[in-house]
C-alpha cells in the first residue's frame, strides 16, 4: 500500500514591498531633478524630458515596479538596468524601421539611442536616489510573502 505524502513546502523568496508614495514621487521627480540640475546644457535636457518623458513612463514604470519588488533599489543598479532595457529595445526599434524600409526613421532611431542611453541612466539614477531617500523604513526590508 502506497502512502500519499504532501510535497515539501518550498519557501517563497523574500520580496520588497514598494512604498507607493515614494515610488510615484521618485518616478516623476527623477527626470525633473536631472533636468533642473542640467538644463543649462543647451536646453537639451528640457527637450529630452518632453520627448522621452512619455516613453520613460510607459516603459520605465512596469520595469521599475518589477525590479523594486525583487531588489533594494540601489541607484547605480537602476541606472545599469535602464541601459539593459535600452540595449534590448534599441535593436528591436532598428529592425522594425529597417523592415519598413524607412531610412530616415532608421537614422533618427540610431542617433536617438545615444541620447536615450544617457538620459535613461541619469533619470533612473535620480529615481533611485529619491526613492531611497523617501522610502519609509518598513519598505526597506524584504518580507516573506
Amino acid at each position: 500500500m502506497q502512502m500519499l505524502t504532501t510535497p515539501p513546502q518550498v519557501p517563497y523568496p523574500s520580496r520588497y514591498i514598494i512604498d507607493p508614495v515614494a515610488f510615484f514621487i521618485a518616478l516623476i521627480g527623477g527626470p525633473l531633478l536631472f533636468t533642473a540640475l542640467s538644463f543649462w546644457a543647451l536646453l537639451i535636457p528640457v527637450f529630452a524630458l518632453i520627448l522621452g518623458g512619455p516613453i520613460y513612463l510607459v516603459v520605465g514604470t512596469p520595469v521599475l515596479l518589477w525590479y523594486l519588488r525583487n531588489h533594494d533599489g540601489d541607484p547605480s543598479a537602476l541606472g545599469f538596468l535602464s541601459l539593459k532595457v535600452i540595449g534590448f529595445l534599441a535593436p528591436l526599434t532598428i529592425l522594425i524601421s529597417a523592415a519598413i524600409s524607412d531610412e530616415e526613421l532608421l537614422l533618427i532611431g540610431i542617433y536617438s539611442i545615444g541620447f536615450c542611453m544617457f538620459f535613461a541612466a541619469a533619470w533612473a539614477y535620480c529615481f533611485g536616489r529619491i526613492y531611497q531617500h523617501l522610502r519609509r523604513d518598513f519598505f526597506a526590508k524584504p518580507r516573506r510573502m
